[in-house]
């Protein structure tokens, strides 16, 4: 199941808690106002003949506008209709079913985007993906391309149901034309970038900086954002999606072409799911070495999108981890580092993947087992034994497209038989 569809630039909403570029949020009794939009305070509610007191008239969501956002869930009260009058007639009266309608936003975005600098959205993260849908016969996404010195980042998306392309970002980039004039639906991935270039102290070189869409004859829809799973992977180069690919379509052989997010095991196992999900992944990243392009360790690296930029509110229910593949002197930092992650997402299920090239699987289940013993009872160890064979590898190391697949399968398999 593919992620459900939700301006112009930058009206959105990524679900980690906190508004983009500092919109006031929907309350339960009445709706703050959007930043370029206008809503109506909820209108304070009477004391009922029966003393029943509604929390007060659930308002207007307010119009996004250019810069408009879908905010934070504001306060449960909301204006105007805190409490009502509590019913002084009555027998204490009821505190109102509050009435506010789900908030919606012209796109969704999906992943570790940092949206501290107003109209932009930036990740370093392929993998990451924003789901719009429009009335209109054509679309366009628009890219702050000025900091991408060395190769362009490349994208794939999918329009309705159709095919998955794949294109080089640029500042405005066209997605589709001449379609009928309707509903459409957009997927749009961050596919892949150079693992080599800074990504990590800006100014960033290898990130992909979003702005926002263009619509030809119509505009964007706003939708409310789908209520799933949320699951985060944590890893390194396989989970980056990293040579995936030996070449691109057309034979390209540069790093942004050969990786590829959308395609990768993470990826498609959140796909098989049904999941909202993020993927974190540097390439030669591990505990006891820093990534490439900058990137310092998995456990220095946890808490933040990038250099300066701590991670948002947003909370994972399950979190997968692909760590072990790279460095030495392993156990230790490995419980430390499942210490560190238990502390974000402290009611998440943790699942410790054994490393598909089996380095470490033995530690790695030793200190799972500890941890559960310990009093962790949402902490797991999945052994990937068997899952793989030689062919499913790009050069030994990365699963190539097939084996990605094949990995997706069972991981979500061993995921879905986890215990509640």
């Amino acid at each position: 199941m593919l992620l459900g569809c939700a301006t112009a630039m930058l009206g959105c909403s990524d679900d980690s808690g906190s508004s983009t570029n500092g919109a006031a949020g929907t309350s339960n009794g009445g709706t703050g106002a959007a930043a370029g939009g206008s809503a109506s305070a909820g209108t304070a509610s009477s004391a009922g003949t029966a003393g029943s007191v509604s929390g007060g008239a659930g308002g207007s969501t307010g119009t996004m506008g250019g810069a408009g956002a879908s905010g934070s869930a504001g306060a449960n009260a909301g204006s105007g209709g805190a409490a009502g009058s509590a019913g002084a007639a009555g027998n204490g009266g009821s505190g109102g079913s509050g009435g506010a309608p789900e908030p919606t936003a012209d796109y969704q975005l999906y992943g570790r985007w940092d949206l501290t600098h107003a109209g932009k959205a930036i990740t370093v993260n392929s993998g990451s993906h924003i789901t719009v849908s429009f009335n209109g016969t054509g679309i366009s996404a628009k890219f702050d391309t000025s900091g991408n010195t060395g190769v362009a980042p490349t994208v794939s998306f999918r329009i309705d149901d159709g095919d998955l392309l794949e294109k080089e970002i640029a500042p405005t980039l066209e997605l589709a034309k001449g379609l009928t004039a309707a509903e459409h639906h957009v997927l749009l991935f961050v596919r892949g970038m150079s693992e080599f270039d800074a990504r990590w102290t800006p100014p960033l070189v290898s990130s992909t900086t979003f702005l926002g869409f263009d619509v030809a004859g119509g505009a964007l829809v706003a939708k409310p954002r789908p209520k799933l799973t949320k699951i985060e992977f944590l890893g390194d180069s396989i989970t980056e999606g990293v040579a995936v690919h030996d070449k691109g379509p057309d034979g390209q052989n540069t790093p942004n072409w050969r990786c590829d997010g959308a395609r990768n095991y993470a990826s498609l196992t959140a796909q098989k799911l049904g999941y909202e999900w993020r993927q974190v992944g540097f390439g030669r990243q591990g505990l006891t070495v820093g990534g490439n392009g900058g990137v310092p360790k998995a456990q220095e690296t946890f808490n933040f999108f990038y250099a300066g930029v701590a991670r948002d509110a947003w909370q994972a229910d399950i979190v997968v981890i692909n760590q072990g593949t790279n460095g030495k002197t392993f156990a230790p930092l490995y419980n430390d580092f499942l210490g560190i992650v238990r502390t974000g997402y402290p009611n998440a299920k943790i699942v410790a993947l054994r490393p598909l090239v089996g380095a470490f699987g033995t530690e790695i289940q030793a200190q799972v087992s500890a941890r559960k013993a310990a009093g962790d009872n949402k902490i797991f160890f999945v052994d990937t034994d068997g899952w793989t064979v030689p062919g499913d590898f790009t050069d030994g190391v990365h699963p190539n497209q097939d084996g990605s697949v094949k990995i997706s399968e069972k991981l979500a398999a061993a995921l879905q038989a986890l215990p509640n």
